[in-house]
């Protein structure tokens, strides 16, 4: 290893000869990155480099190059010499940093990122190992479309050579045929090819629909050879000759060429992409967001074609025809929007949803109208809608009350959800309507959706807020909350109704005799269901309520009586353990008593738990004596046998 890494040093000091020698680094600095330089070969040949070995190698030696470019361009400001020849040290820090990208990619063929960092090192320094990096991607990667999408890429914008980049999009789409991102990235590719060959005829003086100059100047060759950069390697001549044959047509008797070839490749795609993914819905609306975007002969006819295909194969989704209706109208989501959005659109955007609901009547289709109803609301309250817009409109063009009409529809149509009901007493409660809103619960949460926990936390957040404001907590109104909320809990598992737990016990903390009754509740609810061993546990919440309220004394008589219950959960037993264990650091006397006892009583149960074995006998060695730290390291040697890997923090 050290023969291996001395020879590499030894072959840098041409290059390290040459930095000293123009003066870009000091004999002290070129002495430290030799120390580097060493340190991470020896890195990279350990049996098993890491990944990070070959990145920070990579990320010190293209540090180290841009100081290097940094002091040169100093160096010729400084001297005025503007054409500096290069050297060997001009080139060595991108051969190695190659170097090292191509051992880390062999040790790490399967590291996707990796490549892609390698082959943008390649793209940014013009280096020739790009093509054969691709090829390689390209080989461990196939089924992996951004390869062949970056592939492509590179030699059509690079390369300029377009008939490579089809090529290799082909294989692409036989190796990934259901990746969307490669057919759209296909028909672009095509498209901005045709669109590089009419920009050639424009650059040549040929105005669209008019002849092609077929003769050329001595200028017009010479600004040709000038202008290489503009026009695009054809490696099919007879391709380039058929298509400016056209060219030279007669005007009047032929269509847009490039206009018509476009549509082509645009069917012919179209096409392919469909056959491979029929489901795919966001593949048609990417086509029709290219084909909206380009001028294209006979756009609108395919425009219909692809339209009519999305009604025949979703119009039994409620995406399609939430896509559809807001087609219709501005994009409503962009902030940086300054269209003005007018009525007939609104109006057609709404008769889209209506036509959708016919079709579709389900939850999903009302969820996805109300959302849109509710942007063209904040739209308009954001200042970039004219106010006189849907004031001047009939009754239907009200965004506000026809929110509220789907929302009565939809529960009227039995697809009301518990989202939707929330967003409609969510909505009531905006316009101000509390009395409405507060009546609206009720009636939601007495019929299908008795055991919707959002909507019951959201009625009794109401109830709390009316009381309060129109009278003072009494006991008949207290009551009025109690009882409803009693028969909920009752019903619903414990796990589920945690929202509306934290909520009765926040706001009864303060009227004891219905806080007790809560109590008395839960500890019934235990007693079925039993405790919980991770996540929300009622039980400790209420401990640490009637702690904060009531003091000590009464937090340890509740905490016993629910460790009295059948399962209290591992969750009571580690609050409980860290309540007495904060006691007794503070000196109370039988708090250390209490922590053992507790945790002796847990392991019974809860004997394989590994956690709670390493937490006793670290309590023991802080707070112990020696004597009981070793018994409990042996019991849990015993207990635990298989586990014992698992507690390094046990050895003595």
């Amino acid at each position: 290893m050290a023969d291996v890494v001395q020879y590499k040093l030894e072959r840098m000091l041409p290059e390290l000869d040459d930095l000293e020698k123009r003066g870009l680094f000091s004999r002290q600095e070129i002495a430290e990155i030799v120390k580097q330089r060493r340190k991470f070969e020896y890195r990279l040949k350990r049996p098993s480099p890491l990944k990070q070995d070959f990145v920070a190698y990579i990320d010190y030696e293209k540090s180290l190059d841009s100081l290097r470019l940094l002091r040169k361009k100093a160096q010729m400001k400084t001297t005025g010499d503007r054409k500096l020849k290069k050297s060997v040290s001009d080139y060595a820090g991108v051969s190695r940093i190659i170097e090292i990208y191509r051992l880390a990619t062999t040790r790490f063929k399967g590291d996707i990122e990796l490549w892609f960092q390698y082959l943008e090192f390649c793209r940014e320094r013009r280096n020739g190992r790009m093509k054969k990096a691709l090829a390689q991607v390209i080989r461990f990667h196939p089924k992996v479309p951004g390869v062949w999408i970056y592939a492509a890429a590179w030699e059509f914008d690079n390369n300029l050579n377009a008939a490579a980049a089809r090529a290799l999009m082909h294989s692409g789409l036989r190796a990934c045929p259901t990746s969307e991102d490669l057919w759209v990235e296909y028909l672009r590719m095509e498209l901005t090819y045709l669109n590089k060959l009419k920009a050639r005829k424009v650059v040549l003086g040929e105005d669209e629909g008019t002849l092609a100059r077929s003769g050329k100047s001595a200028k017009e060759e010479q600004w040709r050879d000038e202008n290489k950069e503009l026009f695009i390697v054809l490696d099919d001549k007879r391709e380039e000759d058929k298509l400016f044959n056209l060219l030279d047509g007669d005007s009047k008797e032929k269509l847009d060429l490039f206009r018509e070839q476009g549509l082509s490749v645009l069917q012919t795609v179209y096409g392919g992409s469909i056959k491979a993914l029929p489901s795919s819905f966001s593949l048609r609306t990417k086509f029709l967001d290219i084909l909206e975007a380009t001028d294209l002969g006979h756009s609108e006819d395919m425009r219909n074609e692809i339209l009519a295909d999305m009604k025949r194969d979703f119009s039994k989704e409620p995406k399609y025809w939430d896509w559809l209706a807001r087609q219709e109208v501005i994009d409503l989501n962009n902030p940086e929007t300054t269209e003005v959005m007018t009525a007939d659109q609104l109006s057609r955007a709404i008769q889209g949803y209506e036509e959708g609901l016919k079709i579709v009547p389900s939850a999903s289709m009302f969820d996805c109208y109300a959302k849109f109803l509710m942007d063209v609301i904040q739209f308009k309250n954001k200042g970039s809608q004219s106010s006189e817009l849907f004031s001047t409109a009939s009754h239907v063009m009200d965004p506000i009350s026809h929110l509220l009409v789907v929302y009565e529809k939809a529960e009227t149509m039995g697809c009301i959800t518990e989202d939707l009901a929330c967003q409609h007493v969510s909505f009531l409660l905006q316009l101000g309507k509390v009395d409405e809103a507060k009546t609206l619960a009720e009636k939601l949460c007495s019929g299908k959706l008795s055991e919707a926990v959002q909507l019951w936390a959201l009625r009794f957040s109401i109830e709390m807020r009316f009381i309060q404001k129109n009278c003072t907590p009494n006991k008949a109104a207290l009551s009025s909350i109690y009882e409803p909320l009693r028969s909920v809990l009752l019903k619903l598992p414990i796990l589920e109704a945690e929202t509306i737990w934290l909520m009765a016990l926040k706001y009864f903390s303060t009227h004891k005799k219905f806080f007790d009754k809560l109590v008395e509740t839960s500890i019934s609810l235990l007693a079925k269901d039993g405790g919980s061993d991770d996540g929300f546990s009622l039980s400790t919440t209420i401990v640490n309520f009637i702690l904060q309220r009531d003091g000590l004394g009464s937090a340890r008589e509740l905490y016993k009586r629910f460790l009295a219950l059948p399962h209290p959960g591992l969750s009571l037993y580690r609050n409980c353990i860290e309540l007495e264990l904060n006691l007794a650091s503070s000196g109370d006397k039988i708090g250390l008593g209490n922590v053992r006892k507790l945790f002796e009583t847990a392991l019974t149960t809860y004997d394989q738990d590994v956690r709670l074995w390493q937490d006793y006998y670290n309590m023991e060695v802080q707070m112990g004596t020696s004597e009981t730290a070793a018994a409990v390291h042996w019991r849990a040697r015993k207990t635990l046998k298989k586990s014992i890997s698992l507690l390094p923090s046990l050895d003595m």
